[in-house]
This record gives structure tokens, sequence and C-alpha cells, in this order.
């Protein structure tokens, strides 16, 4: 018979066997070729305002996604082949060579490869159209074009080409394995036993020292202290993460079976044996796991927490629908432009004033604001004005009430550090604002720095103190008394602006080039949901392709186990194990391997979040707590990344239950 009949033969015995693997060889082809087609797509390169970014984002995390792919399908393969100890033992048994056997297994990789190849090209072309208007409807605002289906020759020998030699080094490992296979090995493999792992307290507490140091300093709220020692962190973890599954989760397993009580109930007895019987071959694997858990539910949760607050963020940065300061003729154009769209809205003028009281500030030596210094001043606001101003911002302001004599210091977090900023708070609120006749004390704070407008620091003043400044020539229309006088702000509220993409087109195009400066909501919201919309499409795919990558490979393992343990169940059966104790104790046997490995991957993501927030999202999130917006946001991902992942731990235990049995 030839091999290629055979190697048909295998596939078409071993079918049930090979779902797993061809749904995941399929999943990566689609995936990669997915990636490219997009990449290769005229009308979603030209949708996007900065295309540079938008392709090298796609690229760099298509090759990320890529490396996984081969890593893990290699090791995925080397477990199935494992897997089919007994059946390669036959062939042998038959005559046939090591080498004629590594041909027969290299033809079935190759010929399932070939078809997963162009079963995940053809499905990656059927939905290509479908994915570019799913990217663009999450990464444009009020995208309207039609996008045609297309072909792209291009990315159908780029993808072809690089899975072509994966499957090669597929074939390679598997003539690897099998040329270190032994007759005798083969025919034992399945009695085997790997021996009892009592693990060990040292590797327990090294694991739990360095993953508590690596939460510690992840969790910190010191922003600087987090990016210095990020490489230290990151290492601590994965380490600690190893450590315990290699010494610490066998320990842990020992001590549940000092506790008599519990362990020698009958499918306790099974399972944590069975379980204590595997673990030393699949730790390295289940850490593998956990850690590529927390990276696939990190990058998708940070996605999402990006994604879910581009609002915020655009008006944490803007405060306002629009505003623009510069010549008042201007005014009457965007008056008309809101009018010619027949949009209604809102609008308020101001005078940007300044003063410059006699002031010295410094931070730990760092000098933070120097009346001397030409370039210091403040932009100042009576509390009218400023509670008049805010009603026409985006941003959740309550109305402010100021004593005599006292002002409130409009400044964000400067630091993200508590402890600095706390330190310059202090220090502003000890430093008396001299001016000519009266000294004015900093009371309070209020995070309303986007009221600067061109200045760096913004003080609001009691409506009295401030006519009494302005009156004796303390508050000043420019930087100079003399000096030519700042252009008035005026700032717009208007209906739906973050969906109006042509009133914002308008106004940009009335104001580019003739006002001073000038911000419009829109187009920051567009900046950063193209972006953000970029990171979560990505993060998404990334975390789908990584679910498969593991689970298949959990799956190989735990379905090569069953293999070896048929000949126990076998045995459980004959002195009386009936079908509801075995449903149990496969269930005790598999639920560890796939759980351990999601919690610890989810917790480590937990404090990855943290650091996120303070690294990022605190600066984004215009809440006091903004970890528990995070973490809200984040737990959707977690759920539905566990979801996913627990239909594997079906699959598997349906699969694992049809081998023993």
């Amino acid at each position: 018979m030839k091999l290629t009949t055979l190697a048909f033969r295998n596939i078409k015995r071993n079918f049930s066997k090979y779902v797993m693997y061809f749904f995941t060889l399929t999943f990566s082809v689609f995936t990669v070729y997915s990636f490219l087609a997009l990449l290769q797509n005229e009308v979603v390169n030209h949708a996007f305002i900065y295309r540079e970014r938008y392709r090298s984002m796609l690229i760099g995390f298509g090759v990320v996604i890529f490396v996984f792919v081969t890593f893990f399908l290699i090791s995925s393969n080397t477990s199935f082949i494992r897997a089919r100890k007994k059946e390669i033992s036959l062939y042998s048994l038959f005559g046939m060579t090591n080498r004629k056997v590594s041909k027969l297994i290299f033809l079935e990789t190759m010929l399932v490869g070939l078809a997963a190849l162009v079963v995940g090209i053809l499905a990656g072309i059927f939905f290509s159209k479908l994915i570019a208007m799913i990217l663009l409807n999450v990464t444009l605002v009020d995208f309207v074009g039609d996008i045609t289906f297309s072909i792209h020759p291009r990315s159908i020998y780029l993808t072809i080409l690089p899975f072509l030699g994966v499957f090669g080094l597929m074939g390679l490992s598997g003539l690897r394995v099998i040329s270190k296979f032994e007759l005798v090995e083969l025919f034992k493999g399945e009695k085997v036993s790997e021996g009892k792992s009592k693990g060990s307290y040292i590797l327990l507490f090294l694991s739990v020292l360095l993953l508590g140091c690596g939460y510690y300093f992840a969790a910190t709220v010191d922003s600087y202290l987090i990016i210095m020692y990020s490489l230290p962190i990151l290492i601590s973890v994965i380490l600690g993460t190893y450590l315990f599954f290699w010494g610490g989760l066998p320990k842990i397993l020992h001590w549940l079976k000092k506790n008599k009580t519990k362990y020698y109930r009958g499918d306790n007895l099974i399972a944590i044996s069975a379980f204590n019987h595997r673990v030393r071959s699949i730790a390295s694997t289940m850490a593998t796991i956990a850690v590529l858990s927390a990276v696939a539910t990190t990058a998708v949760a940070t996605g999402y927490t990006l994604y879910k607050n581009a609002e915020k963020d655009t008006y944490s940065r803007v405060g306002f629908d629009a505003y623009f300061y510069g010549s008042e003729e201007l005014l009457d154009d965007v008056y008309q432009a809101f009018k010619n769209h027949g949009v209604e809205f809102e609008s308020y003028t101001s005078e940007r004033l300044v003063a410059r009281p006699e002031l010295r500030i410094t931070l730990d030596d760092w000098l933070y604001y120097d009346s001397d210094n030409a370039g210091d001043y403040f932009r100042v606001y009576p509390q009218s004005v400023f509670n008049e101003i805010i009603t026409f911002s985006r941003r959740d302001l309550k109305p402010v009430h100021i004593k005599p004599g006292e002002a409130i210091y409009a400044l964000e977090s400067w630091t993200n550090v508590p402890s600095l900023d706390a330190e310059l708070k202090q220090a502003i609120m000890d430093s008396p604002f001299k001016f000519s006749n009266q000294t004015i004390r900093v009371t309070s704070f209020v995070d309303a720095q986007f009221l600067a407008f061109g200045a760096i620091q913004v003080i609001i003043l009691n409506d009295d103190d401030f006519v009494s400044l302005h009156q004796a020539g303390d508050i000043i229309t420019g930087k100079t008394e003399t000096g030519p006088p700042f252009s008035k702000v005026t700032v717009f509220k208007y209906d739906n602006p973050l969906r109006s993409g042509e009133v914002a087109r308008s106004i940009t195009e009335i104001l580019s080039g003739n006002a001073d400066s000038f911000r419009v909501a829109y187009n920051t919201y567009v900046e950063l949901l193209e972006t953000f919309g970029l990171v979560c499409f990505i993060g998404f795919f990334m975390s789908i392709v990584f679910i498969l990558m593991t689970a298949s490979l959990l799956y190989f393992k735990q379905v090569m186990a069953a293999e070896e343990e048929r000949g126990q169940y076998q045995m459980l059966r004959k002195i009386g194990m009936d079908s509801e104790l075995e449903k149990r104790v496969i269930t005790k046997r598999l639920l560890p391997v796939f759980l351990i490995p999601l919690i610890i991957g989810i917790i480590h993501s937990i404090f990855a979040m943290k650091s996120a927030d303070t690294v990022v999202f605190s600066f984004m999130i215009t809440q006091q707590n903004s970890y528990l917006v995070v973490l809200g946001l984040s737990s959707v991902m977690y759920a539905i990344y566990a979801l996913v992942y627990g239909v594997f731990y079906f699959i598997t235990k349906h699969q694992y239950a049809k081998v023993v049995g």
C-alpha cells in the first residue's frame, strides 16, 4: 500500500482527533490571510487618516501572532504524534522503519496542513468584506463608503509561503520525535508512570515571593516606578508562574492527599492521583498557558477599555465640542456653518485675561512656577464666568463658590503619583499669591486645566476680588500692560458633536490657518477611535488565536494522557466504578488543567491592568477611582475569554471520555 493512501486512511480513521487540529490550523491561516488582505485593501487604507500607523500596527501584531502560531502548531503536532505511540508501534512491528513511519506522519501533516491552508484562505476570502466592514465600523466614526468584494492574489501567496514553511517545520519536528522512539518504549509507553511528585517547599515559597513582589510593584501608584521596573516585574511574574507549576502545585496536591477525610473519597482519590502523576509533564504547558492567557486577556481588555473611553478621553483633552480664539470675524462664518447644516448650537465668548502674581513654587528643588519668568503667568476667571463657561463643557464640573481672599487652582493630576501630587498641592496652598494691593491664597483645586487656552496655569477668583485686581491693573488682557491683548475665546456646544462629521469638517476648514488656535472634539475623537479601535480589533483577534493555540495544546496533551490512562479506567470499571463516578472523576481530573492556568492568567491580567491604569487610564478617565472603571470593562473581556475557554474544556472532556471509554 502506498504511503499516500495509508496517510489518507489514517486521517479518515482519526478524523475525530484531527477536528481540533484542523480547526486550529484553519483559523490560524484565516487570521493571517485576513490581516494581509486588510493591508492590501485600498478602500481600508484610504479610510484611515494615519495610514502608516495602521499598517505598522497590523504588520507588527501579524508577526507576533504568526510567531506564536508557529510555536504552538509545532508543539501541538508533537503532542499529537506522541498520542499515537501505540499506532506507530504497530507500524514498527509490521516491519516499517522509523524513516518510513516518519514519512507517513510527514505526509499526514502536509495533507492536513494543505487542506487547512485551502479552507482558511477560502474562508478569509469569503469573509474579507465582512471583516473590513467590521474594522471600519469599529475604528471610524461615520464611515459610509461601500467596500467591494475583492480577492488579493498577493495576500494569498504571502499566506501560503510562510505556512508551507511552518508545515515543513512541523513535519521535521515529527521526524525528530519518531526517531527517538524505540519499539519497546512504544509498547510500554502507555503503562509508564511519570512517578509521584511531592513538590518543593522552596519552589512554592520562591514562586509566591516572586509573584508577590511582581504584584506589589505592579499595583504601586507610582507610574515612574512601574515604568522603571517594568522588565523586572515581567520577569518576576513569569518566573514565579513557572516555579509555581513546577514545584508549588505538586506540593499543594501533596497537601491535599494528606487530608485523609476528603482524599479517600472515591472520585477525589482517583482524580487527584491521576492529576498528580501527570503534573510533572504538563507543568510547563500549564505555566505557558497561564502566561499567554494573561497576555491575551490584557491585550483585549486594554483595547476594549481604550475604545470604550475614547469619548471621555476626548473631552478630558478638549473640554468642549469646539472652541477657537482668533479674529472675531471668524465667528459669523462658524455660526453660518452651523446654520447651513441645520444644527442647533450654543456659544459663549470670554476674554483671555492674565495675571502674574508675585509667586515662586518649588517642588523637591525643582522650579514649578516663577513670576520672574516671562513665560509663567495665570489664566484668570472670576467665579461667575467660570460657572457660566463650564455649562458649555461636556465635563462633569460643579459650580464653585469662592470666599473673598481665596482662589481655586485648576490642576490636573500632574504626575499621577498621589504623594507627589499631594506635595505639589500643599506647596501651592502654602504659597500666597501676592498682588499689588492684596494677597490671595489657594484653598482648593478643580480639574479644569482645559480652560487654560494657551496658558499653563489657571486660577478662579471671587468676583469682588477679580474686579478689585482688574481695577488695580493686576489682571490684564495681554502678556504685558502695554502689549497687544489676547484674542477672545469662543466655546461651542451643539447637538450630536461626535457623530457630526460634516459640521466638524466645515468648522475645521473655516478655522484652519485663520484662527490663532482651535480644537474640535470630533477631530480628536476620530483620531483616538481610529487608534483605539484598531488596538481593540487586533487584541480581539490575538486573544482568539491565543485561546485556540493554548486550548488545542491542552486538548492534545489530555488526549495523549487519555490514551495512556485507558487501561486504568478499564481496571477501575472491573472493580465497580459506575458511569456516574467515572464522569465525576473525569471532571475533577481535567477541570484543574484548564481552570488553574486560566485563573492565574486572569489574576496576572488584573494586576497588569492596574499598572496600565496607573500609567495610562487614570489620565484618560475623569473619575476619582479610575481602576474600578477599568476593572469593570476588563471583567467583560475576562468573562468572554473564560466562556470560550470553557467550550474547549467541554470538547476536551468529551473526547477524553470517548478515548478512555
